[in-house]
């Protein structure tokens, strides 16, 4: 029942029924106007009485107006009083103190004007007056344009909601800028402009056709289609100034409601979907249709042209897909495989692969080489709603699951995002992919960060009269700044204890390291130099050894040196004696003799003693080598042993302290998360606080500034 109940609220039947027009496309005053003016006019503005010098009763009298001036203007409903007035959009209201004619009735004098307010069959079409401004581009810009993205000029919407109802109704309408952070939401008989940035409300462009079925942006942003009507009497899709709210055109010869509509990358077509199973392609320059599309078997529920503007997508409720060429309306791609109504189309940003989700629960994706679906998955069960492709190629959707999702194009959920109160039915992503919006069956639309599916902003779709807003804004500045202190005061105290216990943790941590680190050292002394003590062990017991065995050999060299050097000295004097006598008498030959002998004998023992002294020399440098070598050798054996006592002192002191300040640090890093978290919340709810007051002061700002009518 709630997917016939969707399709109904699209094309809702009105009440009283509308009348056969003589020809859709151009009624007659004869026909089909007179006949209405009859029922309700002629009584004042007949020819028995002219209220206003104004006589409906004739097309002549008609022509000649009133008082007030011209009654139509040929082309313009929006200056024509004999509708502007009956519709009840200008005063005095007719007729007066009564109610307002049946829609049906007035979209047939609507639609009388707008194709030129003919007299009869026989008459021609009066000139139809031409567009305020030519929109179409001479070349398609790929990608973002240059300069600063449009944004609605401040003061130039308005502030004021034509409705504001008893609840919001189901979103069946919404898009985002693709180049700024701006968000239109289809409200009732509006379209509710939001900053996506800051939540901010910018304000309202009326839209007066009707229930508002299908809202897409222009490609390079300067402007926005909004499209709907009546449900079995009319359906229109106008184009809008982003800047300023302005109608560019209104283009719609629909006898029932547009379900979908788009504006091509050069801004030169606008397509139609609508339950006629016709898509109506108009000029921008004319509002004149260029040509009609006959292949859909039932309603055509989604249209959207490429961003290179070289195709055509459309959908209809019966499950098929197609892919036209924009400019000639030739088919090129049947798109077969859902089994149940196209709920939207998105082309990815390259132009290159389509996605369509369906009741059938599937989003696919088609490529545009060979028309092939590379992909298909089970996006929302009971049925999928909405698409949108992403500027860097993600996917948003939602459905009837509740749940809007975020997928790559393998169909991976990337993120899902809380659920809906009721059927999600419209999804769109920021202009720089950071934030999902998403609109509900009861009115309901929210605001996520792509990233981590964090809920920032609900949007509301039924804003209350700027008075009232006014008014709740500075109640809301009022409420907000009284909690300001103390949850500043509850932040700072969060903060010092979060502080205290995260130096407390990260003193443990520092203890337990240092614990550790100086541990491993001293376990490592003691290892590294109880081995250079065993290895300095032998070498310094054989350094003793050479000590030992040089000690005698250098002891006897040093004393056969000392006894030589005693005789040399005593031999020298006796040698000198005898030679002094020899000198005396040297006619003596015997003592010649004996003193010459005596000379030879002393002169062996001086070579003796040289060799001696040379002996006990290298003997006593070779027992100081040996003697040097023990003692470096029992040095290094000492000083390792000293530091393996040391260090195993150390060992002993530590170990028993390694355990606790390793246990130490996790209740300590508890306690450091858990102060830590607490400041989180109180952080959370202060930047709530002061982004309330940040917003409550802008629209306090924004509707103070407004010109005063």
């Amino acid at each position: 029942m709630r997917q016939l109940a969707f399709l109904c609220s699209v094309v809702a039947v009105l009440a009283g029924g509308a009348r056969v027009l003589a020809d859709a496309k151009n009624p007659t005053f004869d026909d089909d106007v007179l006949p209405i003016i009859k029922q309700h006019c002629v009584n004042c503005h007949g020819n028995d009485k002219q209220k206003g010098d104004l006589n409906l009763a004739t097309f002549a009298a008609l022509q000649k107006g009133g008082s007030s001036g011209a009654a139509v203007k040929a082309g313009d409903p929006t200056k024509s009083r004999v509708y502007t007035l009956s519709a009840h959009i200008e005063e005095p209201k007719m007729p007066p103190n009564g109610n307002k004619m049946p829609d049906a009735q007035l979209a047939v004098i609507k639609l009388w004007v707008e194709q030129g307010a003919r007299e009869n069959a026989g008459s021609k079409t009066a000139v139809m007056p031409k567009p305020t401004a030519d929109i179409g581009l001479k070349s398609i810009v790929k990608g973002r344009p240059e300069g600063p993205p449009p944004m609605p000029a401040v003061g130039k919407l308005k502030l004021d909601p034509v409705v504001t109802a008893r609840r919001p109704g189901a979103v069946l309408a919404m898009a985002t800028s693709p180049w700024a952070p701006l968000v239109a939401i289809g409200g009732q008989k509006q379209v509710i402009l939001y900053n996506t940035d800051t939540g901010a409300l910018i304000g309202f462009i009326p839209f007066e056709h009707g229930q508002i079925n299908s809202i897409k942006f222009s490609r390079n942003a300067r402007f926005l289609l909004v499209a709907g009507g009546k449900g079995g009497a009319s359906g229109k899709a106008v184009l809008y100034k982003v800047e300023n709210g302005e109608k560019v055109i209104e283009v719609g010869i629909e006898n029932d409601a547009i379900l979908a509509a788009d504006i091509s990358a050069d801004q030169t077509q606008i397509a139609v979907g609508s339950p006629s199973k016709l898509v109506r392609i108009y000029s921008t320059t004319d509002g004149k249709v260029i040509r009609e599309i006959k292949k859909h078997t039932d309603w055509v529920t989604a249209v959207e042209y490429s961003a290179d503007g070289v195709l055509l997508a459309t959908g209809d409720r019966n499950g098929g897909a197609f892919v036209w060429e924009a400019f000639t309306g030739r088919e090129y791609f049947s798109l077969r495989g859902h089994t149940a109504m196209i709920t939207d189309v998105s082309w990815r940003d390259d132009s290159n692969v389509l996605a369509t989700c369906s009741e059938d629960t599937t989003i696919k994706l088609w490529e545009m080489e060979n028309g092939g679906n590379i992909k298909n998955w089970g996006a929302h069960g009971g049925g999928a709603a909405s698409v949108q492709f992403t500027h860097d190629g993600k996917l948003a959707s939602t459905g009837r699951d509740r749940v809007t999702k975020f997928w790559d194009q393998n169909g991976t959920a990337l993120k899902t995002f809380e659920a809906f109160p009721d059927l999600g039915l419209k999804v769109a992503v920021t202009h720089d992919n950071a934030r999902v919006i998403a609109g509900d069956w009861s009115g309901v639309v929210k605001t996520w960060t792509a990233a981590d599916a964090k809920a920032v902003a609900t949007l509301d779709a039924n804003p209350l009269p700027a008075a009232e807003r006014l008014k709740k804004a500075e109640t809301a500045i009022a409420t907000a700044t009284a909690k300001i202190q103390p949850t500043q005061a509850a932040l700072d105290a969060a903060a010092l204890k979060a502080k205290q216990a995260t130096d407390a943790h990260n003193a443990a941590v520092a203890n337990a390291n240092k614990i550790n680190a100086d541990l491993a050292a001293a376990n490592k002394a003691v290892t590294d130099f109880t081995a250079a003590a065993n290895a300095a062990k032998p070498q310094m017991d054989a350094a003793k050894a050479e000590v030992d065995k040089a000690t005698p050999i250098a002891t006897a060299a040093a004393n056969k040196a000392a006894a030589l050097e005693a005789v040399v000295s005593a031999e020298t004097v006796a040698a000198k004696a005898i030679a002094d006598a020899s000198t005396k008498t040297p006619a003596n030959a015997d003592l010649v003799a004996q003193a010459k002998k005596k000379a030879d004998a002393l002169a062996a023992l001086n070579a003796e003693l040289t060799v001696a002294k040379k002996a006990q020399t290298d003997t006593a440098a070779a027992l100081k080598a040996a003697t040097d070598k023990h003692a470096a050798q029992s040095k290094a054996y000492t000083d390792a042993t000293a530091t393996v006592a040391a260090n195993q002192k150390t060992v002993a002191t530590l170990a028993p302290t390694q355990k606790p300040a390793a246990d130490a640090v996790p209740p300590a890093k508890a306690a450091a998360d858990a102060a830590n978290a607490a400041v989180a919340p109180t952080k959370a709810a202060l930047d709530a606080l002061n982004a309330e007051i940040a917003t409550a002061k802008a629209t306090l700002e924004q509707l103070k500034a407004a010109p005063k009518k």
